[in-house]
């Protein structure tokens, strides 16, 4: 006898993801669009929340609805919640001890990961859309000297025009030139950096290219998503290809 259990409102959604409360473009790749993952997700808009609230300044008041959309996405039966903006990280702690599912705020938690995977004399680059507001204390644990981080900031570009200001439409040549250019003049600058993460969610439609650019390795919110997911299912493992089936 096989005995089945319910306990949450709908099941078979592995991730839910805090949006932020903007109609920016999400094109297959970004953390808002469907598309971009082979296992099913769910989504909640965290009314007020927005690049001048996120990204440009850290508005404490928003931590409480954005563990209400957490709850929320718990409820209704995600087994991980994630969100749309790096900068949720400041609310890492605070989110996670609200839910009893593993949360991941930000592709930022990969930096100490990566950090350790490099040899002493390299470091972690970081593409960020405002490197003036970016907290180091966030993602940086004992151990991980701030020394080895090298930042590269988006501000003053079309793609801050355009994503923490919240544009509705964008070209998209253009976005991949601002990050493909950002990335190449933060290996210019720091020619020891070995690897990069990218803060922002909106970088990860075009890794690719900034992986060939570079010829380094890069982690985004997707590459931690994915990584999260595989242990999350990991019984749903085949044994013998190493890969998930659903079947």
């Amino acid at each position: 006898m096989t005995t089945m259990y319910g306990g949450t409102a709908s099941q078979g959604v592995v991730v839910g993801i805090l949006m932020q409360d903007r109609q920016i473009p999400r094109i297959p790749g970004d953390v808002g669009n469907a598309f971009t993952y082979d296992f099913p997700v769910a989504f909640y808009t965290v009314e007020g929340s927005n690049g001048s609230r996120i990204i440009e300044r850290t508005d404490y008041t928003l931590i409480e609805k954005f563990i209400e959309g957490a709850r929320f996405l718990e409820a209704q039966g995600c087994r991980c919640i994630s969100s749309s903006c790096g900068f949720v990280i400041a609310f890492q702690k605070q989110i996670a001890a609200a839910v009893d599912i593993p949360v991941i705020t930000s592709g930022l938690l990969q930096v100490p990961m990566v950090a350790r995977m490099l040899p002493p004399g390299k470091k972690v680059g970081i593409l960020t859309a405002n490197s003036d507001t970016l907290d180091p204390s966030h993602f940086l644990v004992p151990g991980v000297d701030e020394s080895r981080i090298a930042v590269q900031g988006m501000q003053g570009t079309y793609f801050y025009d355009t994503f923490p200001r919240g544009a509705v439409s964008y070209v998209y040549e253009d976005i991949r030139r601002d990050i493909v250019d950002a990335s190449l003049q933060l290996m210019r600058e720091h020619p020891d950096v070995g690897a990069i993460v990218c803060e922002g969610t909106n970088f990860a439609p075009y890794t690719p290219a900034v992986n060939r650019a570079t010829g380094v390795p890069i982690f985004d919110v997707a590459t931690l998503i994915r990584f999260t997911v595989s242990g999350i299912l990991r019984g749903m493992t085949d044994p013998f290809q190493n890969k998930l089936s659903y079947r």
